[in-house]
């Protein structure tokens, strides 16, 4: 499977390369399904060395997303493609630090699907997802047990939640960040949280001088229900986070992170909303010898198995 051959790869590469240089932490992960990110707040922070001024990141994610699910009583269809421009602000302030995140979404038609059918048929992945529905046209809708039916709309352009951050560094391997998400979201419903969301998430790393960093993480959120399918949200959530950055040329490095959810609804009989989601994300952090440093990567959902974001394409700098 390629999935399982990629952490391989990964480590093989770094394995015959040579030596030095300080370590770079992992991207950050956050979900772009707006299935989550309307609903949970929890995230995978990164730890946060301790640095003069401002920190600065920009993180581009454009996803293609194909949720098809239905069963004699229900049915949801996402089918779109989904593109997010996360810019955050951080600042240490003794021995912690406080930031602000802001991204611009969209929500399209899209144009990749025809390259997406040449790739699952390249590596013999099947999508039936994709099979099903026609190229390149826009579609969230769901259908619930109880008879009621929603239709979520495109939007080109659109601001998401504004999300406040504090952290603490309890040691050089060990932070605790606290974050608020409010309300700010100018998109069509079903895209933001339209309530203040709560979050926590500690990291745990290795020592960063090391070839081979790993971090793990632990989160736990909040989310008062809300909306037009309030009875059949849930209102708390845990996420986990394993994941390993590997040093292979300088401060080039290959990373691989794996980020576990808990589910956002119950009671739907959809598996897309009532199940946990398991995500892989991984690529290269490159750093030339001045300017930020970059990420390029891709992101894909391995729960649920079937309907879910079918890829996702990242490219970030951090200053």
């Amino acid at each position: 499977m390629r999935r399982a051959q990629l952490p391989i790869l990964i480590a093989l590469v770094a394995t015959l390369a040579p030596t030095p240089a300080l370590a770079q932490g992992l991207p950050p992960y956050l979900p772009v399904n707006p299935l989550l990110t309307s609903r949970s707040g929890v995230y995978f922070q990164p730890y946060l060395d301790p640095k003069p001024g401002w920190r600065v990141r920009m993180l581009l994610d454009y996803a293609s997303a194909v949720e098809f699910s239905s069963n004699p009583s229900a049915s949801l269809v996402l089918d779109g493609e989904l593109l997010r421009l996360d810019a955050t602000v951080s600042r240490d302030v003794g021995t912690g630090f406080v930031g602000a995140a802001l991204g611009l979404n969209g929500a399209y038609n899209g144009f990749l699907d025809g390259f997406l059918d040449w790739y699952h048929d390249l590596t013999g992945l099947r999508v039936a997802a994709r099979e099903v529905r026609p190229r390149n046209q826009f579609d969230y809708a769901i259908a619930l047990p109880n008879g009621d039916s929603l239709t979520r709309e495109a939007s080109s352009a659109f601001l998401g939640d504004l999300r406040l951050f504090g952290g603490l560094r309890h040691s050089r391997v060990w932070q605790t960040v606290l974050a608020v998400t409010l309300p700010t979201s100018t998109g069509p419903t079903g895209y933001g949280k339209g309530a203040t969301s709560l979050s926590a998430v500690t990291t745990l790393r290795s020592r960063s001088d090391r070839r081979v960093v790993v971090e793990g993480s632990m989160g736990l959120g909040y989310t008062p229900a809300h909306g037009d399918l309030a009875e059949l949200q849930r209102e708390w959530f845990h996420s986990a986070s394993l994941g390993a950055r590997l040093r292979f040329w300088g401060k080039q490095a290959a990373f691989v992170n794996v980020f576990y959810q808990s589910s956002n609804y119950q009671g739907t009989t959809l598996r897309p909303l009532d199940q946990r989601e398991l995500t892989i994300d991984y690529g290269f952090l490159l750093k030339a010898r001045r300017g930020p440093e970059w990420f390029l990567g891709m992101t894909e959902d391995l729960e649920p198995n079937g309907p879910a974001i079918d890829l996702s394409f990242r490219i970030g700098a951090r200053w």
